[in-house]
């Protein structure tokens, strides 16, 4: 499995989206002769503020699956594929609450994993700079206890704790295992980089 195709995956899964809707009278065009029905769409769709990962969500799409990403806002990419949605749909692709790691992942070698854990710290992830963890926050515990165990599976330490008081959980790295976590998986972030690496470097 490409890492990249892992790493778009877990862009879904955490500031992404994934949609199936009917478009009525949908024009199209068959051997030259033009048509209107009822259309079914497939939207494949990726939310982020920060330009990086936007374009390297946009050239990862490309690059995996030969399909031009269409910017509908400035932090908004999306793309319609019935053959894409259904591989991310395999890959774990879900809401906040049915997302999870497909086999693809779990099984894969380790840069696949540490492709698809950087995407996933990027998008949910927090350096903490009081407490000197990195920590994501989801109301997934399934898909967290999956994340936890594919970094487990590099030999890093990770613990969940919760419910929280909004029914959430907390996949956490410690302070004393950020060395460990900025080499194996990182960040591709800038801003979020920058905090691990003044931690680290203090």
């Amino acid at each position: 499995m490409d890492p990249k195709e892992a790493r778009i995956a877990a862009h879904v899964c955490s500031d992404g989206w994934m949609i199936s809707y009917v478009e009525k009278n949908s024009l199209q065009i068959v051997n030259g002769r033009k048509y209107h029905r009822d259309r079914r769409r497939y939207e494949v769709g990726y939310c982020n503020t920060d330009s990086k990962l936007l374009e390297e969500f946009s050239k990862d799409v490309f690059d995996i699956y030969k399909i031009k990403v269409r910017k509908r806002k400035s932090t908004d990419l999306v793309f319609k594929s019935k053959r894409v949605y259904s591989r991310i749909k395999e890959l774990g692709g879900g809401d906040t609450y049915g997302w999870r790691i497909g086999d693809d992942v779990l099984q894969s070698r380790k840069k696949v994993k540490s492709f698809w854990l950087r995407a996933f710290f990027d998008d949910e992830g927090t350096v903490d700079k009081t407490n000197h963890v990195v920590r994501v926050k989801s109301m997934n515990k399934e898909g967290l206890h999956q994340a936890m165990g594919m970094i487990d599976s590099i030999n890093i330490p990770s613990r969940i704790t919760g419910p929280n008081c909004d029914d959430s959980y907390y996949l956490t790295i410690s302070k004393r295992d950020l060395k460990l976590f900025q080499k194996e998986i990182g960040f591709n972030h800038p801003k979020k980089k920058l905090r691990l690496c003044k931690i680290l470097n203090n």
